[in-house]
């Protein structure tokens, strides 16, 4: 209670001053790979050998599941679209996998007992102050009145796709948990860590990597779905938060310049509301 309260006022104030401070990029990149080595060591720590496999089996299946259920949804609002042509640029998400797998090997092979909650708490309040931020150096009303429908709704399919799947792991994975694992929009830095806080570390790895490879199946499937039965709600769905960054430039480039914008607006809702739906869910 104390850890979730103290987290959102940190969220919230930091948004109230970020119009007045600017961070460097680097210092936000460097508590974010810290945060993703400690979960990942921890979870080397903490989970046997033999359940490795089986994490990395249930992130591949929960990210491609909740890519199809979502573009599914996404069906029932058909807009016609030209495609164009995609690039994918694997080199900002390989930072990303490098703590990931070195926290790992080294939580196997060398295993210190150490105060992880404690340490995980901290460097969340320290992310709570720079996400919040970054987000209110952008935060504005006309931002928000700009809003077209389109995000509105990719946000609600996003929502919808997310409480689905949830309910189908729940019989697996703590309802609780798997909300906020499915809720983490592709967020993955951040769910990891925050899952692993209120649950334990194989869940937080498993919160991390499926909203990782959401982020990273995107790229791939994408390109096929929307040829298969086009439908740029649900393709913006499926981005999440990463809509308005990482998977911006695939939208560019397969739904052109008017649906881009959706996807931007769509991302920055999603950003805005994660840091505070899953602390919300954990006092549930």
């Amino acid at each position: 209670m104390n850890f979730t309260l103290t987290f959102l006022s940190l969220y919230l104030i930091s948004m109230a001053i970020g119009r007045k401070v600017k961070l460097p990029s680097a210092v936000t990149e460097t508590i974010v790979l810290v945060l993703i080595f400690t979960i990942s060591y921890w979870g080397g720590v903490t989970i046997p050998v033999k359940e490795i496999a089986s994490v990395l089996l249930i992130s591949l299946i929960m990210a491609t599941l909740l890519i199809l259920i979502t573009y599914v949804i996404g069906l029932f609002f058909i807009h016609k679209v030209h495609l164009y042509p995609t690039k994918v640029n694997l080199r900002m998400q390989i930072k990303y996998i490098i703590p990931l797998v070195l926290g790992l090997i080294l939580g196997l092979g060398v295993k210190f007992e150490l105060p992880f909650t404690s340490i995980i708490d901290y460097e969340l309040y320290l992310l709570a102050v720079i996400i919040g931020i970054e987000i209110g150096r952008s935060f504005n009303i006309g931002l928000l009145k700009r809003t077209t429908m389109l995000a509105i709704l990719a946000v609600v399919v996003n929502v919808v796709g997310a409480i689905i799947l949830s309910l189908v792991f729940s019989p697996f994975i703590p309802l609780k948990a798997s909300l906020m694992i499915t809720l983490g929009s592709g967020w993955y830095s951040y769910t990891g860590p925050f899952v692993a806080k209120y649950f334990d570390p194989a869940l937080g790895v498993i919160g991390f990597l499926s909203n990782f490879l959401r982020e990273q199946l995107a790229f791939v499937l994408l390109p096929i779905l929307l040829r298969v039965k086009a439908t740029p709600i649900g393709a913006i769905a499926i981005g999440g938060a990463t809509s308005m960054d990482v998977t911006l430039p695939l939208y560019v480039d397969l739904l052109g310049g008017e649906y881009a914008v959706g996807a931007m607006i769509s991302g920055f809702i999603l950003t805005l509301l994660v840091p505070i739906i899953l602390p919300i869910i954990a006092l549930l």
